[in-house]
C-alpha cells in the first residue's frame, strides 16, 4: 500500500502505530496510523488494516474535520428516530437504516459541493472543503436529505 500524502504539507506519510502517536493511550497502541514527519499530520487506518481512513491532517485540519462530523454524524446516526422510519424497528433494521442514511448524507454533500462520491469523504477534505461541507449541511435535517434523494431518483423512496 502506498503511504497517503499529507493534506497539510504535501509530504508522504509513514506508517507507525498508536504506541508512538499516543503513548498515554495503551488502548490505541495496536492501531495502525500514518504520520507526516514534517508537520505532525496523522490519519488512522481501517480496523485491522494499513488502509488509511483518509489523508494525514495537522491539528488545525483535524479540528475542521471534527466540526464537519459534529454536523453530519447526528443526521445519519439518528435518522432512524425521525418520522421517516418506523420507531419500533429491530437492531438489524436500525443498522440498515443508518448505513443507507449515511450514504445519502454523503451523496447530498457531494451534490452540493459538485464532487463525486469517491471524492466525498471528510477524512480526505482540506480546510476549504470542510467549510463548504459545513455550509452544505447547516440547518439540514434528515427529512430534507431524504426528500432530496427521492427527487434525485424520480420519486423512488428506496
Amino acid at each position: 500500500m502506498t503511504a497517503p500524502i499529507c493534506t497539510s504539507c504535501g509530504v508522504a506519510s509513514r506508517l507507525t502505530n498508536g504506541q508512538e502517536v499516543y503513548p498515554h493511550r495503551p488502548d490505541l497502541y495496536s492501531k495502525s496510523i500514518y504520520v507526516c514527519d514534517d508537520c505532525g499530520g496523522r490519519v488512522g487506518c481501517h480496523p485491522g488494516t494499513t488502509s488509511a481512513l483518509g489523508t494525514p491532517a495537522n491539528a488545525l485540519l483535524r479540528k475542521e474535520r471534527s466540526k464537519v462530523h459534529r454536523l453530519i454524524d447526528p443526521i445519519w446516526k439518528h435518522a432512524h428516530k425521525s418520522h421517516c422510519y418506523n420507531k419500533d424497528m429491530d437492531r438489524r433494521a436500525m443498522r440498515a437504516v443508518k448505513s443507507k442514511t449515511r450514504t445519502r448524507v454523503y451523496a447530498f454533500i457531494a451534490s452540493k459541493m459538485s464532487l463525486t462520491a469517491s471524492q466525498t469523504h471528510v477524512g480526505m477534505f482540506n480546510e476549504e472543503q470542510c467549510a463548504r461541507a459545513r455550509e452544505a449541511v447547516r440547518g439540514t435535517t434528515y427529512a430534507d436529505i431524504r426528500n432530496w434523494h427521492i427527487e434525485q431518483n424520480e420519486g423512488v423512496e428506496a
